[in-house]
């Protein structure tokens, strides 16, 4: 069985083309100005252009399906309580055992529910047109150190191996009779007990060939560490870096200065 945590959708977007620094600048942007959002309109427009970047970038709908499947239950959840526990202002939309569902409670919830909902799909453009590898490389060239860099590498790389791993052993115990459906929580969770302790002598002995194999190559020197692959800053990331943080600087200005998009049912 073959897993992945990595959600970067290969392709030769415009997106795909954008420094992974450019990307990273985009969505540190989205989050700041719908963190700053109250209006459900304005929420609405950043799910529409979040999405019009999506289709653009020819990221398969089963994607962006399966990050509305994940939210969903959450943003249900928000609506239904923030509707009944909100603030009662303005006219009540219904009454339900003598409490009040008002039409400012409802839109209150409703643009906490669409912000989540908008503030995954925002990071999602930056991990779908963004490999792990260059992820990591445009975190090394923003200033974080290189040991950090590869350690990150590592941990993306290992997570699913160690899954995998916990697969391939719970599949051998079942076939030497190893029952793990039966019974309560607890006799459930302690028949995991042997799968957890092989899981662990694996990583254990994963990580110290990793470790063997880093010393061999002089990792822990203070020479100089060559890159096979150099990011490019072009005049296509300036110009789109430079816009975006004119944007936001724009926005949220105008959301302290002017009280735009403070309001769930204004803008």
């Amino acid at each position: 069985m073959t897993l992945s945590v990595d959600l970067y959708c290969p392709g030769r977007s415009w997106l795909h083309r954008l420094d992974p620094r450019t990307k990273l600048v985009m969505a540190a942007c989205g989050v700041a100005m719908l963190l700053a959002m109250h209006s459900v309109a304005l929420i609405a427009a950043m799910l529409v252009l979040v999405h019009l970047a999506l289709v653009s970038a020819r990221i398969p709908w089963a994607r962006i399906k399966a990050i509305w499947q994940l939210t969903a239950p959450t943003m249900v959840l928000i609506v239904l309580l923030g509707s009944l526990i909100g603030p009662h202002q303005g006219p009540n939309l219904v009454t339900l055992w003598g409490w009040g569902v008002s039409v400012a409670a409802v839109a209150n919830a409703l643009a906490t529910a669409l912000r989540i909902a908008a503030l995954a799909l925002v990071i999602s453009v930056w991990l779908f047109t963004t490999s792990q590898s260059t992820l990591v490389r445009g975190l090394v060239a923003l200033g974080l150190p290189y040991p950090f860099g590869l350690a990150l590498a590592m941990a993306l790389r290992f997570i699913p191996a160690i899954a995998a791993s916990f697969h391939t052993i719970s599949d051998a115990q079942r076939a030497r009779a190893l029952d793990l459906s039966k019974g309560g929580p607890v006799r459930r969770a302690r028949a995991y007990v042997p799968i957890g302790v092989a899981v662990i002598i694996t990583s254990l002995r994963a990580a110290e060939n990793l470790s063997r194999a880093l010393s061999a190559r002089a990792f822990a020197s203070d020479t100089h560490h060559t890159e096979l692959l150099t990011l490019t800053f072009g005049w296509r990331d300036a110009a789109i870096t430079l816009g975006t943080i004119v944007i936001a600087t724009a926005f949220l200005w105008a959301r302290w200065a002017l009280g735009l998009g403070a309001s769930p049912l204004g803008l």
